[in-house]
């Protein structure tokens, strides 16, 4: 069984949930008792997102493929993007140097870049990647795309919202507002294209869970991919079980 993980920079960034991929593929093996490759790409919800995925589908020939979104893309108060709408050109460079130094392994964790971004975003504030609708619709055609090949079963997953990026209410307000928006979207795509999907109406941060973070205070770190793994684990059996008729048993 192949596995194409369509996913983030959470299972491709050394010091984070690298190892979730293999975890999941040794659960699936032990489970069905048959060899899993997990292979990962990281999309990101451009208008060329779906093109692109249909590109890795072609190229990687799955059986499985679980598309993973995160609410990052939606609810992500971005402090660059704001400075890049409000400033026009100059904007954009001191965007550029903003994006820039978050990516530094270096000046991105330490406490006083972090400090300096929270009190821009209490008085500044930020925008965010995408809207919702945006997203819901590059999936929807995403799904679409995979759907067109024969005997791939497509499985869809997130956002779950573990991670609260505001610092203040009305950012929190907003990012509870904008995850809604989208779940229910892709409760709507999805059910419409007979299509297993899991995620989260309201953020899990809301109920006090929170993983381990990675160094950089902004990945997850490499402890919480057992756990993660194994929730993707039980929801793909589910899904490739429903696909195959039972328990464990092949096509």
């Amino acid at each position: 069984m192949k596995v194409l993980k369509l996913s983030n920079s959470n299972d491709v960034l050394e010091g984070a949930t690298t190892n979730r991929p293999r975890l999941l593929a040794e659960k699936l093996e032990a489970h069905f008792d048959e060899p899993v490759e997990v292979v990962v790409k990281t999309p990101w919800p451009t208008d060329t997102m779906p093109a692109a995925i249909e590109r890795w589908v072609e190229r990687e020939q799955p059986d499985v493929v679980l598309l993973q979104i995160v609410n990052y893309w939606i609810a992500y108060p971005s402090v660059p993007l704001r400075l890049r709408r409000l400033l026009g050109p100059f904007g954009e460079r001191l965007a550029a140097l903003g994006f820039r130094a978050a990516e530094h392994r270096i000046i991105g964790p330490s406490l006083p870049f972090r400090a300096a971004r929270n009190l821009l975003l209490r008085t500044l504030g930020g925008d965010y990647h995408f809207e919702p609708e945006e997203v819901a619709a590059r999936v929807e055609e995403s799904a679409r795309r995979i759907l067109r090949r024969e005997g791939v079963l497509l499985a869809v997953w997130g956002p779950h919202g573990r991670s609260d990026w505001s610092v203040t209410r009305r950012q929190k307000r907003a990012s509870v507002e904008r995850q809604a928006r989208l779940v229910a979207a892709l409760q709507r795509v999805c059910r419409d294209l007979h299509v297993p999907y899991h995620a989260s109406a309201k953020p899990v941060y809301l109920s006090g869970e929170s993983p381990e973070f990675a160094a950089d205070h902004f990945h997850y770190a490499e402890s919480y991919g057992k756990a993660s793994a194994e929730e993707e684990f039980q929801f793909l059996r589910q899904a490739i079980e429903a696909e195959r008729g039972g328990p464990g048993t092949r096509p």
